[in-house]
């Protein structure tokens, strides 16, 4: 009579490789994973600055003609004047919305500057 089937030592040869292949193939995904989310978070900040500046085209009025004057711009306010839409913005790191991000305009000679800031007060 014939068995039919698996024996023990060929499942755990079957499995020995899959452990071999895991061991692998989990630190190259996550590591794709971060930089990724690093592309992602950096592909935002130059989204919610180009924004900015489209704001800034519209309100420039509101801004200090004093060379290095800094005006504070919430990301909040460039998305209620529809400059960004709520769904492009989220923080990867933390998943969470950028709802106290904000953008420092600082007034130069016959130009701004922007910088994009996490956190602001």
């Amino acid at each position: 009579m014939k068995n039919k089937g698996f024996s023990l030592v060929e499942l755990l040869a079957v499995l020995a490789i899959l452990a071999i292949l895991a061991l692998v193939a989990v630190p190259i995904t996550t590591s794709v994973i971060k930089v990724m989310r690093e592309k992602t978070n950096e592909a935002q900040e130059k989204l919610i600055i180009k924004g900015a500046q489209l704001w800034v085209s519209q309100n420039d009025k509101l801004l200090s003609d004093e060379v290095g004057d800094v005006y504070t711009l919430y990301v909040e306010t460039i998305q209620n004047d529809n400059y960004l839409t709520p769904k492009q913005l989220k923080d990867l790191e933390k998943s969470q919305d950028l709802n106290n991000a904000c953008v420092k305009i600082t007034t130069e000679e016959n130009r701004y500057s922007y910088t994009f800031q996490k956190e602001c007060e």
